[in-house]
This record gives C-alpha cells, sequence and structure tokens, in this order.
C-alpha cells in the first residue's frame, strides 16, 4: 500500500519558480551510427564532432558498407555531434611476433581489421647492458606498403619483470595499438639494428595481419544486452536522439529482427530511427508495395525514398547511396531552430553534390507522404526533402503519431523530464521538493510555448504538471504526471514520469486516471 507524502497538486502555471536544476529547451541533436568500419573499437560508442574526427579513429571510406559515408552526409548536411559504434562479425587482429633469444614477444593490434596495419621496433639506447629492460616503438602505417605513419607510440624502459614498476603488462594498458598477445619471453626482445652503419631503422613487421570478419548478421548489430554490445552500446551514452543503422554492402539489406530490436530501443531511449530503404525499391511503386508488405511499422522510426547519387562519383554506386546520415543530419539543423520544425519548413535541400536518384513527381510525394514515407524531389539546387512521416502507418492508433516532428518533440520532452529531474531522489519529499520540481518543469515547457512549439493562448491550454511522492514498501518512488497538447489546446498527451532509485522512465498514464485528471 502507498503512503501518500502529499496529494497531486497542480502547478500554478503562472507562478514562475527558479528551475533547479534549469532544463534546456534546446539541445545539440546527437545522432548515433552503427556499422562495419574499417578500423577502431568494437562495441564502444566513439562521439565525434566532424568526418575527420571520424577518419582519425575509424579510418575513411573503404568496402565494408555505408557507415562511413553515412557520417560523412550528416556532418555536410548540418549535423554538430554523432555517436559511432563500430560492429564486426569474428574479426581479428593484427599480430607482431619480437624476437627474443629464440622466443618471441607476441603482440596483438588492440583493434581488430585489415586496416590496423603495425610495425615495431626495439632498441636499448640509454639502458645499461646489464638492465634488462628495452625500448619499443609502435607504428601505425596508412596503407600497405606505404611508409606514411598515421600514429606512433614510444615506450621507454620497458621490462618483462613483474616486480619493476615498468613491467610491459601494465605499461601497455595505456596503448591505444597494441596488447600483449601471449606469454612473456625469458628475457628481453632482440634490437631491430641495421646491418649497416647509415641504414634507415629497421622494424618487424607483422607475422600475421588482421581481418574484417564475415559479413554482418543481425546478431552483430543488435548486440547484447547484458554484455553491452551493437545496438546496446549506446546505453553508455546519456541520451541519443537519432539513430541510423546504415546498409550493408550493395544488395544486402537489414532483416526484420534489427528494425524491431532498433525501434523498441530507439521508444526506450526517446530517439527516433533513420531506416535506410531496402535496395529493392527501386521505383515509386516498388516503394509503396514494399513498404506495405513489409512489416516495417512504428512511430518510432522514419524513412525516406528514393536514395542519392554524387556527382563526384555518379557510378560507382550503381543501385545509389543511402542518404540516412543526409536525413540525420537535416533533421539536426532543423532542430537548431527556433521551434521545431518540420523538414518541409526547413527547406531541407542535399548538399555536397547529392542528388536524388530517381525523379519523383509532387503527386507521388503526397502518396509516399500517405504511405509514411518522406520524398527527395529533384529542384534545381538539388533535391528536396519533403514530407513529415512517420512510418506509424495510416492505421496507427495514434494519429498524431504519424506527425515526425510530433514524436520528435514528443520524445525530446519525455527524455529530458526523465534525465533532468532525476535530482529528486537525492532531497528530502516536503512541500519545497514540489515547488522546485513544478517551478522547473513548468519553465522548461513554457519555454517551448513560447517558442511555439505547444499549441494554445495562454501556458495552461499547451501543459499541466502534477506531483506525487509515495513509499511503495521499502522502495521509495516519485511521480510526477505531465500533460502536453501536441496538436490542440488542451488535447492531452498524459504521462507519468516515474523515478526509483534504479530508474527513472516515463510510461503512459492509465486511461482512466488520465481521463480524470485532465477534467
Amino acid at each position: 500500500m502507498a503512503i501518500e507524502l502529499s496529494d497531486f497538486s497542480d502547478i500554478g502555471t503562472e507562478r514562475r519558480f527558479d528551475p533547479n536544476p534549469p532544463i534546456p529547451s534546446q539541445i545539440d541533436t546527437l545522432a548515433a551510427f552503427i556499422g562495419k568500419a574499417n578500423r577502431g573499437p568494437l562495441n564502444e560508442p566513439v562521439v565525434v564532432e566532424s568526418f575527420e574526427s571520424y577518419r582519425k579513429v575509424f579510418g575513411g571510406h573503404g568496402q565494408l558498407g555505408f557507415l562511413s559515408h553515412a557520417v560523412q552526409q550528416y556532418f555536410q548536411h548540418g549535423g554538430r555531434w554523432a555517436a559511432v559504434v563500430r560492429v564486426a562479425n569474428h574479426a581479428t587482429r593484427a599480430q607482431l611476433d619480437l624476437p627474443a633469444q629464440g622466443e618471441f614477444l607476441k603482440l596483438h593490434a588492440r583493434e581488430p581489421g585489415s586496416h590496423t596495419l603495425l610495425r615495431a621496433s626495439v632498441d636499448y639506447d640509454g639502458i645499461r647492458s646489464n638492465d634488462g629492460r628495452f625500448n619499443l616503438v609502435v607504428q601505425r602505417l596508412a596503407r600497405p606498403g606505404s611508409q606514411l605513419v598515421e600514429d606512433q607510440e614510444l615506450f621507454r624502459g620497458l621490462s618483462t619483470d613483474e616486480a619493476d614498476q615498468r613491467f610491459i603488462v601494465d605499461v601497455l594498458r595505456s596503448s591505444e595499438l597494441v596488447e600483449l598477445g601471449g606469454p612473456l619471453p625469458a628475457c628481453r626482445p632482440d634490437t631491430t639494428r641495421a646491418e649497416h652503419p647509415g641504414q634507415a631503422l629497421p622494424y618487424v613487421e607483422m607475422s600475421m595481419p588482421g581481418h574484417d570478419g564475415d559479413e554482418l548478421t543481425d546478431y552483430d548489430i543488435v548486440g547484447s544486452n547484458d554484455e553491452r554490445t551493437g545496438l546496446f552500446a549506446l546505453d553508455d551514452l546519456d541520451r541519443v536522439d537519432l539513430v541510423n543503422i546504415p546498409l550493408l554492402a550493395s544488395g544486402r539489406d537489414h532483416g526484420i529482427t534489427t528494425f524491431l530490436a532498433a525501434e523498441r530501443y530507439c521508444n526506450r531511449r526517446r530517439a527516433m530511427l533513420i531506416w535506410d530503404p531496402p535496395w529493392s525499391w527501386n521505383s515509386v511503386d516498388a516503394a509503396l508495395l514494399g513498404l506495405r508488405n513489409s512489416g516495417v511499422r512504428s512511430p518510432n522510426a522514419m524513412s525516406y525514398f528514393p536514395r542519392v547519387c554524387s556527382e563526384t562519383s555518379p557510378q560507382r554506386h550503381g543501385l545509389g547511396l543511402p542518404a540516412g546520415g543526409a536525413v540525420a543530419g537535416l533533421l539536426a539543423r532543423a532542430d537548431q531552430g527556433p521551434r521545431w520544425q518540420t523538414l518541409s519548413e526547413s527547406a531541407a535541400q542535399l548538399h555536397a553534390g547529392l542528388y536524388p536518384q530517381l525523379d519523383v513527381t509532387e503527386r507521388q510525394a503526397a502518396m509516399l507522404q500517405r504511405s509514411g514515407l518522406n520524398a527527395f524531389t529533384s529542384c534545381r539546387r538539388g533535391g528536396l526533402l519533403i514530407g513529415n512521416a512517420s512510418l506509424a502507418g495510416p492505421s496507427a492508433a495514434f494519429l498524431l503519431w504519424q506527425r515526425l516532428d510530433r514524436r520528435r518533440l514528443l520524445f525530446h520532452i519525455l527524455g529530458s523530464l526523465e534525465r533532468h529531474t532525476r535530482w529528486v531522489l537525492s532531497v528530502d519529499w516536503d512541500r519545497e521538493l514540489e515547488r522546485r520540481l513544478t517551478g522547473q518543469v513548468g519553465a522548461f515547457l513554457r519555454t517551448l510555448f513560447e517558442q511555439g512549439a505547444l499549441p494554445g493562448s495562454r501556458p495552461e491550454q499547451a501543459y499541466f504538471v502534477k506531483v506525487q511522492a509515495a513509499i511503495r514498501g521499502s522502495d521509495p518512488e516519485l511521480v510526477m504526471r505531465v500533460g502536453i497538447a501536441l496538436e490542440r489546446p488542451n488535447e492531452y498527451q498524459i504521462y507519468d514520469i516515474v523515478h526509483r532509485p534504479e530508474r527513472s522512465q516515463a510510461r503512459p498514464a492509465p486511461p482512466l486516471e488520465a481521463a480524470q485528471l485532465a477534467s
């Protein structure tokens, strides 16, 4: 039985309290991309702020899929921050074997894949002859046969003695290039000296190159919740707003398993899934029929049609390029405006020499929009993305969720309240808490109202907030109920923001309670 500490109490929508802490009404959109990369850490979200930052960590374009293209498109079209998760299927690491008087000091590349090209050298410079220590230089090269060094690490005074402060096992924990790959030899590795004075310093080349692994499966992309791999690696991020899983190599689509897992994950994280259209969607009719038969429906996802081509290499990708990264960038740029705009309102045009693969007429664009697809149409300065549709479908239970901008605005509000009101668990629950909490949330929603994101002529037509604190058994629980008018004044979507020590979560209010509360 719940012990009531306070009744539900309406916020005085005209009362303004200093929020504690303030909830930002606008944020820099964070888009996440998951796929196969040339190199980089596996199953770890790495936040980058430019395509050049991506290249430094994951390498550039390759033949492994369209992840790099998606990230590049994102920044070209207005994105500011991206989180990249590299996944692989049985990729292996390159190996270095450094001779050590008949044995070997075995090193493995820190990151798997065929594009991690390593070499190493050993010297005893500055070390006494009977010391037993050695210096190690590890380099990563730009490409096979190249002498261009992309990265280098120097380790001085290493030791194979476990009692030494420079014990190699401990020191290499800080290395971004290599890790110990086997048992230590009985003595330090041999020097890699030039045969004759004046010759260039030799290096020990890889004894075994890395491998990029097999083609990705649904299991590799979705990953494991318990191990935080694949899609679930994004749990390491405080928030994520957009998720795109770029298509694999030309002709290969993601399975329905990936879609279902991704859209459910996005719903939990208050993010929107940007789903690339299958390769078989090569005409408007094929797209409409394919969408109808695919089972790909969700208010937590959106898609587009058609794919795009690049002016710089129109023949390189005969089936076109997925444009999920460009769409994510256009959404991120629209989010930077004074209010939540639709893609049509923000004049979402393609840049960087991209243009629609097929011509789509206004009539066809309207048909695609009604079915849940946002269309790239041809225009003088490049393709224009029009439409404001989620993949909810025409028979969605809530017609409101067919509107992409309204679903994303709701996600922004609920996600912000989940994150920024969790402080209530660390303070005493009293009337002062109610005042601070309702003031904080009221200021946030009023700012959105004043920006034009919420309808109505007065704040009380756009939102309300009520608070209840309770102890259920031995577990404290604070419930904050919010009503948000997204389409018409006084027509609220009502949610409970439930704070418990282990988790904070927004959930739809029970229908009967919601109806009573809104009356």
